[in-house]
C-alpha cells in the first residue's frame, strides 16, 4: 500500500504550498505534477488536487496541487513577481522567491518525468494564439512519442465525435530558450517534461478537469507510474 507525507514549501511566507509525496510499495521511477502555476487556470489546479489523492503501486509521485496560491487566491494568471511560467530561463537561476522553491523542490525529489498542468482559452492550431487541446513535451527521452500517444488516447476515450476541432494533439517540443518551468526540467536536466492544455472553450470545468486529470494518468503510466486508487 502507498504511504503519503506533506510538508509545507515556503512555510510561513503568503507562499507556503503544500507538497505531498506518495510512496508506492515498490521502487520504481520519481514523478512530479504541479498544478497553479497559473491562478486563473482552475481545471489545473483540480486536476493536480485530483493526482494527489492517488494511490501508487511503485515508484514515487511527488505533487505541488497549488504552486501559486496568490495568484489562485486572487483568481489571477499572475502572482506577486508576473507571469510565474516566465521565470525559469534554461540555465540560469529562476527569477522569483517562489520560482526558486519550486526549482529547488525539483531539484530534491530529481523526478524522472514532469508534468504541468493548465489551461487555455482558446485551441491549439484553430484560434491562433492560444494552446489549447494539446500536449506539449521537451525533447528530452521519448516526450514527444508519449505526448502523441495521450492525446490519441483522449481523442478516444474523452473526445465526442461531435466535437473535432477539440481533439488533443501534441505540440512541438518546447523551444530552447523558452523560459517555462516544463521548459527548464527539459533543457537544464535532460527530462522528459510536459505541459497539459486543456481549453475552456465550449467546455465547462468539471468537463475540462477530468480530460487534464486523465492526461495525468496516461502521461505518469507511460513513465512507469501507475495508480492503483484514489477518487
Amino acid at each position: 500500500m502507498a504511504t503519503r507525507e506533506t510538508y509545507t514549501l515556503l512555510d510561513g511566507t503568503k507562499h507556503a504550498t503544500e507538497v505531498v509525496v506518495i510512496e508506492g510499495a515498490q521502487s520504481g521511477p520519481t514523478a512530479m505534477v504541479t498544478g497553479g502555476i497559473h491562478g486563473d487556470e482552475i481545471s489545473g489546479y483540480r486536476a493536480a488536487e485530483t493526482v494527489s489523492g492517488w494511490d501508487i503501486a511503485q515508484g514515487t509521485l511527488i505533487v505541488i496541487p497549488r504552486a501559486n496560491t496568490v495568484a489562485i487566491e486572487r483568481g489571477t494568471r499572475e502572482g506577486t513577481s508576473g507571469d510565474l511560467n516566465r521565470l525559469f530561463p534554461p540555465g540560469k537561476k529562476p527569477n522569483s522567491e517562489l520560482a526558486q522553491a519550486l526549482w529547488e523542490a525539483i531539484e530534491r525529489h530529481d523526478p524522472d518525468v514532469y508534468i504541468d498542468l493548465h489551461r487555455s482559452l482558446g485551441i491549439y492550431n484553430v484560434q491562433p494564439g492560444y494552446v489549447g487541446q494539446a500536449i506539449f513535451p521537451t525533447a528530452a527521452g521519448d516526450a514527444l512519442e508519449h505526448a502523441r500517444d495521450v492525446a490519441a488516447l483522449l481523442n478516444e476515450e474523452k473526445v465526442p465525435w461531435y466535437m473535432p476541432l477539440h481533439k488533443y494533439r501534441a505540440g512541438d517540443p518546447m523551444p530552447e530558450s523558452g523560459p517555462l518551468i516544463a521548459n527548464k526540467v527539459g533543457q537544464d536536466r535532460d527530462t522528459p517534461a510536459y505541459i497539459v492544455e486543456s481549453t475552456s472553450f465550449l467546455l465547462d470545468l468539471d468537463t475540462r478537469t477530468d480530460w487534464t486529470t486523465r492526461a495525468a494518468e496516461a502521461l505518469l503510466a507511460r513513465h512507469g507510474i501507475e495508480r492503483t486508487g484514489g477518487n
